[in-house]
């Protein structure tokens, strides 16, 4: 498969580029492919002619969201439906990597599929509304996702090495509870989801769940970090954006359709800590 990739300087992509063994893959530079710009997104899937298409990018800075609520809507939900009409026009498949984000949190099970959806932020709403214009594709897939990191990249694992390297103090929420998933494990599974057509909404996370300061005592414990680590609560620490308190999502359908490649969360954390480099 011709598989073209959005969002080429982030985490998952590059873990695509890692792991899709055995497909023809582009990723152009974010300057090319840019999705703020119709013509850009239109001139590049017409180009490339893909098979598939794996949308890895987005505005993911939560709290920047509330303030550039424009250009959220933009990039996450107005440049995903024109990626449906260039792959509709191609006869590709659109990949749309979601988040728990389109919940509000107040749920006390795993949230399914087929739930009600009520973001919270105009992240969440955004990435919604991203949703609903991916399934504008005929073949499309959403999946949707949470805690996303791995070795490399911005995110929480590095910015709580880091934090612990500068023998900093670290305070961390201890009541919104998700699943962290490496995005080796989310790339596996979304190739294996692409070679088999997997096709509608799909839940995408690692199994198990934890909270914020629970995944930070996994990471140290994994390093053998002895870390001044504190938890605190979401009103202790307020931010912009709300979160959802409760996120964690149900896999039951994935397992379902064939191949289950998302690891129990702490042992996909035990795997980025012992190999950092694939």
């Amino acid at each position: 498969m011709r598989v073209l990739v959005t969002g080429a300087s982030g985490q998952l992509a590059h873990a695509i580029r890692l792991v899709w063994a055995g497909h023809e893959l582009v990723l152009p530079e974010e300057s090319v492919l840019d999705l703020s710009k119709e013509a850009a997104i239109r001139s590049v899937v017409t180009e490339v002619r893909p098979d598939v298409v794996v949308n890895c990018g987005a505005f993911t800075q939560v709290d920047r969201c509330e303030s550039e609520a424009e250009l959220a809507h933009k990039i996450n939900a107005t440049a995903v439906g024109w990626l449906a009409e260039a792959c509709e026009a191609q006869k590709a498949m659109l990949i749309q990597v979601s988040t728990d984000y389109v919940f509000d949190g107040t749920g006390t099970r795993p949230y399914r599929e087929d739930d009600p959806t009520n973001p919270v932020s105009v992240y969440g709403r955004t990435k919604l509304e991203g949703e609903r214009q991916a399934a504008r594709c005929s073949r499309h897939l959403i999946a949707r996702t949470s805690w996303l990191y791995d070795a490399w990249g911005k995110n929480f694992l590095n910015t709580m090495l880091n934090a612990a390297a500068q023998g900093r103090s670290l305070r961390v929420v201890d009541d919104q509870r998700g699943a962290p998933t490496t995005c080796r494990a989310l790339a596996r599974q979304l190739k294996v989801a692409a070679e088999q057509g997997w096709q509608g909404l799909l839940h995408t996370t690692c199994a198990g769940e934890t909270t914020w300061h629970g995944f930070a005592q996994a990471i140290f414990e994994a390093r053998g970090i002895a870390a001044d680590l504190s938890p605190c609560t979401t009103a202790d620490y307020p931010t912009p954006a709300k979160r959802p308190a409760y996120s964690v999502l149900d896999g039951s359908r994935r397992r379902g359709l064939g191949p289950d490649l998302m690891p129990d969360w702490h042992g996909a954390l035990l795997e980025v800590i012992q190999q950092p480099v694939l």
